[in-house]
C-alpha cells in the first residue's frame, strides 16, 4: 500500500476574502468525487492542518500500490479535481510512503 500525503496553503485570495471554510467545503466535495471511482484508490480525504505551521491543509490518501498511484495521477477524475482546486490552493508539499 502507498500512503500519498500532501500539504497545501490557501491562496492569498482565499485568505484575503476570509473564504477558508467555503474553500475547504468545496475541496472536500471535490475529493469525494474520486473516492470509489478510481481503481486502486482505497481512501482519500482533505481537512485543516491542525498541527499549525505554514500549511493550511492536509490531503491524505491510500492507494493499493505504486502502479495505482501512477494511474491515480493521470486519471481524468484526479485531473478534473486539480483543475477545480488550483485557484484555491498553492505551495504543494508531497510525500509518498510504502506501508503494510
Amino acid at each position: 500500500m502507498i500512503r500519498h500525503i500532501l500539504f497545501w496553503k490557501y491562496t492569498d485570495t482565499v485568505k484575503a476574502e476570509h473564504k477558508e471554510a467555503e474553500a475547504l467545503a468545496f475541496l472536500q466535495k471535490s475529493v469525494a468525487t474520486m473516492v470509489g471511482h478510481i481503481d486502486g484508490l482505497r481512501c482519500a480525504e482533505i481537512n485543516t492542518n491542525t498541527a499549525g505551521g505554514e500549511y493550511d491543509l492536509v490531503f491524505y490518501s491510500e492507494l493499493r500500490d505504486a502502479d495505482a498511484l501512477q494511474a491515480f495521477q493521470n486519471h481524468p477524475l484526479h485531473i478534473a479535481h486539480r483543475e477545480r482546486c488550483k485557484a484555491l490552493v498553492t505551495d504543494r508539499l508531497c510525500g509518498d510512503m510504502e506501508a503494510d
